[in-house]
């Protein structure tokens, strides 16, 4: 065996063909205080949610049924205890908010969650409970996507985001026109 030949022909398939790979995360070391001791979430589960806290985004690509909302739902109260987020809010489906807060609770039993009913949402209830997730001390909240809809985002905020994404674009086509990049198209 030749040791330096070898690692000269990893290197140039590393270069070559393999040059691109995804960074793998280790979750072995999470310590999930408040965590159910009759539930034990499998390394995949983990490693999930050390990718979550550790990488930039993360997209949670597992088959149905892999338990992607005890990921969500450990990585909200490993993000409070870290001292990453204050409190986190889910918006679900309709027909999953109630499924969604017995997962919770059946996970971390002792969370303290604020979940939304269609009570809250009618007009006279809506500014009432926002000021409840506003200023009460949930680890989460959970919310229908319908619930979500009716808090229109301010017409200021609306604006920062525009032109905040026009910039983007406008940056970006500047970039491809500076790198000369003329297999791009621009519309």
């Amino acid at each position: 065996m030749d040791p330096e030949r070898r690692n000269r022909l990893v290197r140039y398939y590393n270069d070559t063909f393999n040059s691109i790979r995804p960074r793998e995360y280790d979750g072995s070391h999470i310590t999930f205080g408040g965590i159910n001791p009759e539930i034990s979430l499998r390394p995949h589960q983990v490693n999930a949610i050390a990718h979550i806290l550790y990488g930039s985004n993360t997209l949670l690509a597992h088959k149905v049924g892999v338990s992607k909302t005890f990921e969500m739902v450990a990585v909200a109260q490993e993000s409070k205890r870290l001292g990453l987020c204050q409190k986190s809010m889910f918006v679900v489906p309709n027909h999953l908010v109630s499924q969604w807060a017995s997962e919770y609770l059946r996970l971390y039993p002792s969370a303290n969650i604020l979940v939304a009913t269609k009570q809250d949402f009618k007009t006279a209830n809506r500014k009432k409970f926002c000021c409840r997730i506003a200023t009460d001390y949930y680890d989460a909240v959970i919310i229908g996507h319908s619930q979500f809809e009716k808090n229109p985002m301010g017409l200021e905020r609306q604006y920062q985001m525009l032109e905040q994404q026009l910039d983007d674009i406008e940056r970006g086509i500047d970039d491809i026109k500076a790198s000369n990049g003329e297999q791009f198209t621009v519309k």
